[in-house]
């Protein structure tokens, strides 16, 4: 490489400053340093006019030029050197602050992987074989960019030996993704079973296509990196000592870039965030290696007790995802609250342990600021809540509580904006089990449209969704020839009537339970439910006391 000064109007994004910059006397950027989109507005908003980029030398680009004549008998291998996108511009989409954290500070780290990830470009199979992964799913090429980075750095911190030869590996993990049908592998719902068996196949396929191309001796790591530390991975179920280091940590940062990365159909989450998602499978990892991690990168999730640069101990209270390394922490010994520093003269050093919070402690805090009528905090905590739950059991186990500390305080007018957020979130959760239930049977329910939108009715059709009951909802003034009909098309079990007056229904050839539940016992019914798991609701001996008529009656 050599350094040529370039015009300001000149430079793109991920050109590589060849020479400090300094600015009125000050240094602006290091030698090294990748031009973003971020920085060239800064240079430009600084006003200057050029700055030193590098650039291949002659040598370099006789060479370029070189293999460019020498192939052009075959286009396909041209087109590959062309197309082949520069490490560092991958790079300067991914290595954000905000995930990367301190591990991308040291120059010569950088310097590092970008002239390994080259020399590795200059084999023509590693090549194609990237290029190839890139045009057939760019998601799944940035994410091994991304595991690369990480992976190697961290492996080299822990001082992994033979290291420029397992980082290939830890390039190539997930390459056996090119034999998985691209429907399946772009998929934006939840797969299937038969469709998460093919997805497993692709560390099989990743095995196979690492020995084909002459790299057996790595292909373990494309092969093992699902695999747990408790057994439960795949493809061979090995545990604890059966998983070499390697595969340990590369399982480990493959699920920490798996959860920051951005992706067209899922909003990507914090840093902090991921790791405390991470830190709820620790059983799942090597937890020593997961620690190390968490100070290799430097961000630390919130209830983390740390370690601070002056020797006092704090927990992490806030962290900003914008601005994770600066997070907001409690000083143990003297109970004082502050944001660390930007210049970082005071910066935590080490993690000295993670609490993970229990759901009932996260729903203790969901509700504390429910009832101070805190939106934006209560949607945090129930994001947490919703995580460790599934749709059916958010029912009994979120939404029902919180109606019910809403019916305790239902005089204060302030929580009216949180209980306009929440039935929201109620909404989505009912929509998901419409669409995901599997029901096995119907019930009518006839319900004025006052009492329709109302959040206790929408917990009571959950419920009926939880049990695979499909409610089918039909307005009070359905005359009861059209209700009995409906009632025989759908093949309903049961009507449930939601009136203040039961009126007798009469003409039915079809042998129906028959309820009536007022506004006042609607209440009592919902919170019933309230806190039992999906076997332990029953919902027949629930109804029994708002039961009505039983008859057969023929036309």
């Amino acid at each position: 490489m050599k350094v040529v000064p370039t015009k300001i109007d000149d430079l793109q994004e991920g050109f590589v400053l060849g020479k400090d910059l300094y600015v009125e006397n000050r240094m602006l950027m290091k030698k090294g340093s990748v031009l973003t989109a971020r920085i060239l507005t800064l240079l430009k908003n600084r006003n200057v006019q050029h700055v030193y980029i590098e650039v291949p030398t002659d040598e370099g680009i006789n060479q370029i030029q070189s293999i460019t004549e020498q192939q052009q008998q075959n286009p396909l291998v041209c087109s590959e050197w062309i197309e082949m996108p520069k490490f560092l511009q991958a790079l300067a989409e991914l290595s954000t602050e905000r995930r990367y954290g301190h591990a991308l500070k040291n120059m010569d780290d950088i310097v590092f992987v970008r002239d390994l990830f080259e020399t590795y470009m200059q084999n023509l199979n590693y090549r194609r074989l990237l290029l190839t992964l890139k045009k057939y799913d760019e998601y799944t090429f940035m994410h091994a960019i991304d595991v690369f980075t990480l992976a190697t750095l961290f492996a080299k911190k822990e001082g992994i030996s033979h290291l420029k030869h397992y980082a290939l590996g830890f390039l190539f993990h997930d390459i056996g993704k090119l034999n998985i049908p691209y429907e399946i592998l772009s998929k934006e719902e939840k797969l299937t079973v038969e469709e998460f068996a093919t997805m497993q196949k692709h560390t099989q396929f990743g095995y196979d296509i690492l020995k084909e191309i002459g790299l057996e001796s790595i292909a373990f790591l494309a092969k093992l990196h699902h695999e747990r530390i408790d057994g439960s991975g795949y493809p061979e179920g090995l545990a604890e000592n059966e998983i070499p280091k390697e595969v340990l940590l590369l399982q480990l940062i493959d699920i920490y870039s798996a959860v920051t990365m951005n992706r067209p159909y899922k909003q990507e989450i914090g840093a902090a965030e991921a790791m405390a998602t991470i830190y709820k499978e620790k059983h799942l990892l090597d937890e020593k290696l997961l620690a190390k991690f968490v100070d290799f990168i430097g961000i630390y999730p919130e209830r983390s007790i740390v370690l601070l640069s002056d020797g006092t101990h704090a927990l992490v209270e806030h962290v900003n995802n914008m601005f994770p390394l600066l997070p907001t922490v409690r000083r143990l010994d003297t109970n004082t609250i502050f944001d660390l520093p930007v210049n970082f003269q005071l910066k935590i050093e080490k993690l000295i342990t993670y609490y993970v919070e229990t759901p009932d402690q996260l729903f203790r805090k969901f509700s504390e600021y429910l009832i101070k009528g805190e939106a934006h905090l209560m949607e945090k905590y129930y994001h947490k809540l919703i995580e460790l739950h599934t749709t059916s059991e958010c029912i009994t186990k979120i939404y029902i509580p919180v109606y019910q500390i809403f019916d305790v305080l239902k005089e204060q007018v302030m929580l009216e904006n949180v209980r306009v957020k929440l039935r929201g979130l109620l909404n989505k959760a009912i929509l998901q089990l419409r669409k995901g239930s599997k029901t096995k049977t119907s019930a009518i329910f006839l319900v004025d449209q006052n009492l329709r939108a109302s959040i206790p009715f929408l917990l009571l059709e959950g419920v009926f969704y939880v049990k695979e009951i499909c409610p089918i909802i039909i307005d009070t003034t359905t005359s009861k020839e059209e209700l009995l009909r409906i009632a025989d098309y759908c093949k309903a079990s049961a009507i449930c009537s939601f009136e203040e007056e039961y009126n007798p229904l009469i003409g039915t050839n079809r042998k129906l339970e028959l309820y009536h539940i007022t506004t006042k016992k609607l209440d009592s019914l919902v919170f019933s439910f309230a806190g039992l798991s999906v076997k332990q609701m029953n919902l027949k001996k629930a109804l029994q006391k708002y039961k009505a008529v039983t008859k057969m009656i023929n036309n």
